[in-house]
């Protein structure tokens, strides 16, 4: 098989991988996610393909290729992380680096176009190609991190799925350094490993994908998006007992799961987790409220679960930003307010009596 021909292969199972996304009846975010590295991996064999027959054209198409390393990283987190996996500052960190990318091809464009190949702006690319590297290293250490954290407070069958994730992410990347001395003698030998490297990960991805999710996309069986993993089976949830399994489901949902963790969790996310209509989900939770309404009994297990993280030691050194976060909240004074209206004090004024109490316990 010729280097092109190869290409026109991982342009085919691109494209064969971003329509399985869109064929997702349930999708998560994982799945939005990865149909945009699916494309983005797809830009660059198109550009690999055409070459030089389009000329300065290439490099119009290579901005497409403006979401791998950091697309590839918000995924990592959207698989591995149960509450809140991806914020807008995450979001900004990875759209910084697609518009770096997108400006080098866009400079290498108008060089190409209207420029002459020695121009004194020629710095300016190696500047834009120095940064985006040190982004994207950066964001690969990090997208590792994602695989290893809460490792040890997994289920087997999640840890078997990072393993599966980190073996393949390391071993991707120890190829691609590992073989950086002999890049530099043959160009050809490097376009070869790249291009094998960049289509084991999509594949493995895409069977990481169907581990967790399914093919339908709503049997997940960790904790990175809403699943139905609180259910045994969908006769337990469609029964019109609504006071029973329904319930149970809910509790588990809820309590062991702890959706409540999720911010601006609603009465419909329950719902669609569960994959019910609505009103028997409220009619279900209905005698179980003990506060005014849905909103307020969240808060309150918010609320105690905030509270286990003001006691522990280990989190002495968190902001109170971090510990609202952490809770389910989406701001800090969202939480201070909830915080005092249950236990009548703020977060810090509780931390400091807890530590308080437990001075004054080690001295009597």
């Amino acid at each position: 098989m010729t280097l092109v021909s190869f290409h026109y292969l991982a342009l085919a199972i691109c494209l064969a991988c971003l329509l399985m996304q869109l064929r997702v009846k349930h999708k998560q975010t994982a799945h939005i996610l990865f149909a945009i590295f699916c494309g983005s991996l797809a830009m660059i064999a198109a550009k690999k393909i055409t070459g030089h027959s389009v000329g300065a054209y290439q490099y119009l198409i290579g901005m497409g290729a403006c979401a791998t390393c950091n697309c590839y990283w918000l995924l990592a987190r959207s698989m591995f992380r149960k509450h809140q996996p991806i914020a807008l500052v995450h979001i900004a960190v990875a759209v910084v680096i697609a518009l770096l990318v997108v400006i080098k091809q866009g400079y290498l464009f108008a060089n190409a176009q209207w420029m002459s190949a020695d121009n004194r702006f020629t710095l300016l690319t190696g500047v834009l190609s120095e940064l985006t590297t040190l982004l994207s290293s950066c964001v690969l250490v990090l997208t590792f991190w994602e695989g290893c954290r809460g490792f040890n407070d997994c289920t087997r069958i999640e840890k078997s799925q990072r393993v599966l994730f980190l073996a393949t992410f390391g071993l991707a990347v120890g190829i691609s350094k590992s073989m950086q001395p002999y890049f530099i003698q043959s160009p050809e030998l490097k376009d070869w490993t790249v291009s094998i490297i960049t289509l084991f990960v999509l594949v493995s991805t895409q069977v990481q994908l169907l581990w967790r999710f399914g093919f339908s996309g709503k049997h997940a069986n960790s904790g990175s998006a809403p699943a139905s993993r609180a259910v045994s089976n969908t006769e337990s949830v469609t029964c019109s007992d609504d006071g029973g399994p329904l319930l149970e489901a809910l509790n588990r949902l809820i309590h062991e799961e702890q959706f409540y963790l999720q911010p601006n969790l609603k009465v419909a996310d329950l719902a669609r987790a569960l994959d019910v209509p609505e009103y028997r989900v409220s009619r279900a939770l209905k005698p179980q409220l003990k506060e005014a309404n849905f909103n307020q009994f969240i808060n309150r297990l918010r609320i105690e679960y905030a509270q286990k993280l003001l006691q522990d030691p280990k989190n002495q050194h968190w902001p109170v930003l971090v510990i609202g976060l952490e809770s389910g909240f989406a701001s800090v004074g969202p939480f201070t307010r909830a915080f005092k209206s249950v236990t009548g004090t703020t977060p810090n004024q509780y931390r400091k009596q807890v530590q308080k109490n437990e001075h004054a316990a080690t001295f009597q």
